[in-house]
């Protein structure tokens, strides 16, 4: 019977609008539980995988070009293209979370030093 009336309760509370953010982590707390890997470490293992494709990418151009078959280096020079954008949007959001978190630190830094 208790499993039932707490099942109302959580009913009734979603229907308030009044849940709490403890019983449903966001996807990124979820994500980063099962993942769990430094920064670096994801820096390190994308810039590998990044090395590679550009490798492999450059080497079928290079054959490409040698057989005379330019319509396919074209191609193999748009996947380099869509690597190197890839590239920069990580870039983007590796710098971003570092800002944010360094202003995060200013923030709490500050607050303590005004607390004092």
């Amino acid at each position: 019977m208790a499993t039932g009336s707490a099942a109302k309760e959580e009913e009734s509370s979603i229907a308030n609008g009044t849940t709490t953010d403890e019983n449903q982590p966001s996807i990124m707390e979820l994500l980063d539980e099962l993942i769990g890997l430094d920064r670096s470490t994801i820096t390190k293992i994308l810039a590998f995988a990044v090395s590679v494709l550009l490798i492999i990418s450059s080497l079928l151009i290079y054959r490409e070009v040698s057989l005379g078959r330019l319509h396919l280096a074209a191609v193999y020079g748009g996947f380099v293209l869509l690597v190197l954008g890839l590239v920069a949007s990580v870039a983007f959001v590796l710098f971003e979370a570092s800002r944010l978190e360094a202003d995060a630190n200013g923030r709490s830094e500050s607050s303590c030093k005004k607390s004092d």
